[in-house]
């Protein structure tokens, strides 16, 4: 733990204790027949020193820097300094003669400390929410009202004497205190002090609206709880001053703002301190429900236990509610994080009722977001994003995704994970994984799909080329040919003749056109004489330049049409460009099949090196071999002669 979370782990104890002093001598007070912990009172200061000073506490010790948590922390420190000073003056004042060592005093000081507090929630914190600075300059004097508000009411009430405060049974008869002879600023001043602290709340409360109207949507979801929070405070404190159940009011009023700001941070990452919010919210339920069960434990069973019994049977519950408190705290913060049987089954819920490889990686990407409580989830294959959820922000957290050994991807997560969220991550980024390898497949299908798709369609623009313009015109004119031998035959008997041989001689020329096309769309040695003697006839045709052996296994299976075709025209490739460019002498063909037809041509050649062997054909065979799911690898190097494997599944759909 470094020095700054030491400190903050300080303050919030210091706190703690001054509350939890404060109420150890209310049984004693009670005995003494001092008025009671709410009625004088003293319930609304330690439910806003617990509210305020613990998450304020925990907020300055991440982000020194905001404004908003050292206020929340000045408002929690005077009011639990109040609080725990006026225990200790009427510990002193009501007991046995001569009392306590400045006890006096103490009363003085918790008679006014509360009113700087009490005014800078309605004032100043509105005005500097959610980024401690005001809305824009205009706002300055709004400022300087609320200053001069607080700064005149402080100096009024700190200028009364202590029993000033009339809540009866608090003094003993005939007490004074300090300061007896003053009563505080005159009626005139006093009022526009009081003028100035009611106009300072409503330019406050102005100033939130106004930055509402000008702020982006999410910023107004922020401020819409601050907003709300704000008024309903004002109205609370309007009510305990009118009703007969003021304290009880009062006290609810220190409630609202610091549970909004929790719920603005904790929706909406505000100051990014997640994880010492979690721990506010746990130790401010804790401080909570403690003051109240201690409050009802004294009021029963105080006079039966004593003191020291009833705040020993009061400490006793504080482990097991705050371990509810933190989880619930945790829950509501972090998700999932810490569940990661719950953050797996809503996965697998996801996962079943997704569709599409994309439309799965979305529901992951949302389910995970959800789970984790982080405002942005995205999924990357090759630094391109397949996937997202939410919106960037500034943080953003990594995590490669692995398959059988394999990185497939990158989650990026939009917050800094804990340590211990990285054990949810390792169960959830597995399956995670599989969806991204899934899309990976279905990504590489649709390739495959468009490029046989622009293959079939490449070679019907061929055909029609072909037929369209070579066999076409060239029956065409056969066909004026035949038309005019008839023509000749009664007249020109010798010319019709000639006619009739030079159609012939066409005509078998375009047979030959016809058997050429036929050829190219499935050689007619691949029926009539199998794959293997379809190579020996192929490589006969080199005889003289290229010497060509064919070693195909004896029990060569029975092949899909697609594995033969594509093994046909590779070795033809490979064979025209071992004679024409690679000047080999001898080449080796060997067949082999199992799961896979292996094949595998060697050459003697001067290698691939050369420039013409970089050209159409070496493309021409990779893309066959890819189109069937294949692989081609092709080992050479200068005048080595060159090596060519093909592996073509023979399991093809």
């Amino acid at each position: 733990m470094d020095k700054s979370a030491w400190r903050g782990v300080a303050a919030g104890s210091l706190l703690l204790v001054l509350v939890a002093g404060a109420l150890a001598v209310e049984p004693r007070l009670r005995e003494l027949g001092v008025t009671g912990f709410v009625e004088r009172y003293d319930a609304f200061r330690a439910v806003a020193a617990l509210a305020f000073g613990l998450p304020g506490v925990l907020v300055v010790t991440q982000r020194a820097a905001v404004r908003v948590g050292w206020l929340m922390v000045f408002v929690g420190a005077a009011q639990a300094l109040g609080l725990a000073l006026g225990a200790y003056g009427l510990l002193g004042i009501n007991g046995a003669a001569p009392g306590l060592p400045g006890d006096d005093w103490a009363m003085w000081l918790s008679n006014w400390l509360w009113v700087p507090a009490y005014l800078a929630v309605p004032t100043l914190f509105p005005l500097i929410f959610p980024d401690g600075a005001l809305p824009s300059r205009r706002w300055w004097p709004a400022a300087a009202l609320a200053w001069a508000g607080i700064a005149a009411n402080t100096l009024d009430w700190a200028l009364r004497p202590v029993t000033v405060v009339d809540v009866a049974g608090m003094y003993p008869p005939g007490y004074t205190g300090v300061l007896s002879g003053l009563s505080g600023f005159p009626p005139v001043v006093r009022a526009a002090g009081l003028a100035l602290t009611f106009a300072a709340v409503a330019a406050a409360v102005c100033s939130l609206v106004a930055r509402y109207r000008r702020a982006d949507p999410v910023v107004r979801r922020r401020l819409q709880w601050v907003l709300a929070a704000a008024l309903l405070t004002v109205v609370l404190l309007g009510l305990a001053l009118a009703v007969p159940a003021g304290p009880w009011i009062a006290a609810a009023a220190a409630v609202p703002l610091p549970v909004s700001v929790c719920v603005a941070v904790v929706a909406h990452r505000l100051w990014d301190v997640d994880l010492l919010l979690s721990r506010a919210l746990a130790f401010g339920a804790a401080g909570v429900v403690l003051l109240a069960g201690y409050l009802a434990v004294a009021y029963w069973l105080g006079d039966v236990l004593g003191s020291g019994a009833t705040a020993a049977l009061v400490a006793l519950a504080v482990h097991p509610l705050y371990r509810r408190a933190a989880i619930a705290a945790n829950k509501l913060v972090y998700g999932d994080r810490d569940d990661p049987a719950a953050a797996l089954r809503r996965l697998g819920e996801r996962l079943s009722a997704a569709g599409a490889a994309g439309d799965l990686l979305e529901r992951m990407c949302a389910e995970l977001g959800r789970a984790l409580r982080v405002p942005y989830v995205a999924v990357e294959e090759s630094g391109t994003v397949v996937a997202r959820w939410g919106g960037p922000g500034a943080v953003a957290d990594p995590v490669p995704l692995h398959h059988r050994g394999e990185r497939v991807g990158t989650l990026v997560v939009g917050e800094r994970l804990r340590r211990r969220d990285l054990n949810l991550l390792a169960e959830l980024t597995p399956h995670l994984a599989v969806a991204v390898h899934a899309h990976r497949l279905a990504a590489d299908l649709a390739r495959s799909r468009d490029r046989l798709l622009a293959a079939r369609q490449e070679e019907r623009d061929r055909l029609l080329h072909e037929l369209h313009d070579g066999l076409g015109p060239t029956l065409a004119a056969l066909a004026l040919g035949v038309d005019r031998g008839r023509r000749l035959v009664g007249s020109d008997p010798e010319a019709a003749g000639l006619l009739m041989a030079d159609l012939s001689t066409r005509i078998r020329g375009t047979v030959e056109d016809v058997r050429a096309i036929v050829h190219d769309l499935r050689p007619p040695p691949l029926d009539d004489l199998g794959l293997a003697g379809a190579l020996a006839e192929l490589g006969r045709g080199f005889a003289g330049d290229l010497a060509v052996e064919v070693d195909a296994q004896p029990d060569l299976p029975a092949l899909p049409a697609q594995v033969e075709l594509a093994a046909y025209r590779i070795t033809a490739e490979a064979l025209t460009n071992a004679a024409r460019h690679a000047r080999a002498s001898r080449c080796t063909v060997r067949l082999r099949a199992a799961d896979t037809l292996e094949l595998r041509v060697d050459d003697d050649g001067v290698g691939v090196m050369a420039p013409a062997r970089r050209g159409f054909g070496l493309a021409s065979m990779k893309r066959r071999s890819e189109e069937l799911d294949g692989t081609f690898e092709l080992t050479t190097g200068d005048g080595a002669g060159t090596s060519l494997l093909v592996r073509l599944p023979l399991a093809v759909s």
